[in-house]
């Protein structure tokens, strides 16, 4: 199973085909632009397209898949998306996150997803749970968003699919998944995928600014699961 988080920094329509060739399961969008028509997105058509924004015209989080998995979306809270997932035989759930100030305005901060993960914690219990987006942290950033965030997933049993893979620690990543103002000299790991520790991995990729820095400033991290 393939799942990919990507920050595509508007203009989906037109970008979305860089990112149908890598036939994700499931991919997460964010700072899509309003959609009406998924006939408007360019490259091969998705089988399923979902977005959903607090306010109508406001960049939101996309999801897709380009493969037979089953997505249903349940609810829009806190500026985090949440579905249930469908492969095979296999149900889990998917939480999508795009952690940004602008997701709900009224709330200046990047603490959407620690507030969700508190809040839906039973349902994350009931079924293997998925938690991905582009999370505007990084353990090196002031403050304990990080800490706070690592110390959640724990409880939960979800681990880092980039960290798990690559060995690195938090904060020591050396595979940027953000060029701040477009420029690779300031490179940060924003974008994260966590899953069940009890599930296999088989390969983790995140894209290079000499590839992506002229789509967006940020590039995909993509996980390949081999079993779940």
């Amino acid at each position: 199973m393939r799942i990919i988080t990507w920050n595509c920094r508007g203009g989906f329509r037109g970008k979305a085909k860089h990112i149908a060739e890598f036939k994700p399961d499931i991919l997460a969008v964010q700072e899509v632009e309003p959609i009406a028509e998924i006939a408007s997105i360019s490259g091969e058509r998705p089988t399923y397209f979902h977005r959903e924004a607090p306010r109508p015209l406001r960049k939101s989080i996309g999801m897709l898949s380009y493969t037979d998995t089953k997505l249903t979306s349940i609810d829009l809270a806190h500026g985090i998306r949440r579905y249930q997932a469908q492969q095979g035989d296999k149900i889990f759930h998917v939480m999508a996150a795009w952690t940004s100030p602008t997701t709900i305005p009224e709330k200046k901060n990047y603490r959407q997803l620690h507030e969700a993960l508190v809040l839906h914690e039973d349902w994350i219990r009931q079924r293997p749970t998925i938690v991905l987006g582009d999370f505007n942290q990084n353990a090196v950033f002031k403050g304990d968003g990080m800490s706070t965030l690592l110390e959640l997933t724990n409880a939960l049993g979800l681990v880092s699919a980039y960290h798990h893979f690559f060995g690195e620690e938090f904060g020591k990543e050396t595979r940027p998944t953000h060029f701040h103002l477009g420029k690779e000299d300031k490179a940060f790991h924003l974008d994260y995928c966590f899953f069940p520790k009890d599930w296999k991995i088989g390969q983790v990729q995140v894209g290079t600014f000499s590839e992506w820095g002229k789509i967006s400033d940020h590039a995909p991290l993509i996980v390949d699961l081999k079993s779940c």
